[in-house]
């Protein structure tokens, strides 16, 4: 297959080709959650895997910060069970050139939303999936959670953060409600609204599978998504998200010579590769990030290995036969250093 160029990124060609370290850090505090999502494809909060303690916690977001990444993402599981966070944020706050985190919003009282932001949140993702209590609580497992998601917004715009989004994924319960959708985010103020496909990992591909919409469902769906988009242009950004779309674009990248500018981190302290595939490359218990960017990391899309799993991948419904199935404990281990993952 012919590789080509990214052209999205011509402009900083010679930047991505030199980097020193990776632009973007995710960063998955725990793996504990409040909720119980029918949908969610790393199955968080139904069996807590192992994870890094308050303090070794604190001692990776100190490799993170040595690596002066532009921007830190604060995920989960659900970020506020990490009861340390603000902890985090201080280690991470001056080192880093924004943070920002992902929520399902329901432990995100008024207090809360307050601390984030006088420890340095700038930016946040609420999960919003549906335009009333019958759609999100259904589809998040808890009753009270679209009422506290939709508070959890209006605290944080009183308290004035920099940007707040709102995550929707599509599914049987709330497909057909485009218009009323972006009608209630862009009154409550959004900036910026995102989606993505329902991903058949986890619990999607148990639990919640009846959920998932049709080949002709998507058509209508995205279809509605599109006119939204001319409605709300200047207004209100609208995102279609394609969860894959990094498996097809960094290899193609590396091909070119652009280094990787996401690194990747659980909250057991594997370094991984991409969120959606059991790939671990190392541990930071055993080295630092700063090690593993500068001994294979920076170039991980390069790495045959790597590009094999994630070529299985061609869709989302490959997940069904992808073997070890992603985040049911089994891993592919490919330690780029060497010593004990």
């Amino acid at each position: 297959m012919e590789r080509v160029f990214d052209s999205s990124l011509s402009t900083n060609y010679s930047v991505m080709k030199n980097l020193s370290g990776p632009v973007t850090v995710s960063f998955d505090i725990t793996t504990k959650c409040n909720l119980r999502c029918l949908h969610c494809y790393n199955n968080s909060g139904a069996n807590p895997a192992p994870e890094a303690s308050d303090e070794e916690i604190l001692k990776i977001a100190k490799q993170i910060a040595d690596l002066h990444p532009y921007n830190v993402c604060l995920c989960g599981g659900e970020t506020l069970c990490r009861k340390n966070i603000l902890d985090i944020m201080d280690v991470l706050r001056g080192n880093v050139g924004r943070i920002s985190m992902v929520s399902n919003g329901f432990a995100l009282k008024k207090e809360v939303a307050k601390e984030l932001i006088e420890h340095g949140l700038d930016h946040i993702q609420i999960s919003l999936d549906g335009t009333n209590k019958f759609q999100h609580d259904t589809f998040r497992g808890m009753q009270g959670s679209f009422e506290q998601a939709v508070k959890a917004i209006g605290y944080l715009k009183e308290y004035k953060i920099s940007r707040i989004a709102t995550s929707l994924v599509p599914n049987k319960l709330n497909y057909k409600s485009v218009k009323e959708y972006m009608n209630l985010c862009y009154s409550l103020g959004v900036d910026n609204v995102r989606m993505m496909p329902f991903i058949p990992s986890g619990r999607g591909k148990t639990v919640g599978r009846n959920l998932m919409l049709s080949d002709l469902d998507y058509f209508y769906f995205l279809r509605d998504v599109e006119e939204e988009c001319y409605i709300y242009a200047g207004k209100m950004e609208i995102e279609w998200g394609d969860p894959l779309d990094h498996m097809r674009r960094m290899p193609f990248n590396a091909y070119n010579g652009l280094r990787t500018y996401c690194m990747e981190v659980k909250a057991n302290a594997d370094i991984t590769v991409t969120t959606y595939l059991p790939i671990v490359v190392g541990n930071c218990h055993e080295h630092s990030l700063k090690e593993y960017w500068d001994k294979g990391y920076c170039c991980i899309w390069n790495d045959k290995r790597v590009v094999e799993q994630v070529d299985k991948i061609q869709n989302i419904y490959d997940f069904d036969s992808f073997e070890p199935a992603p985040y049911s404990g089994e891993k592919i281990y490919y330690d780029i250093i060497g010593g004990k993952i």
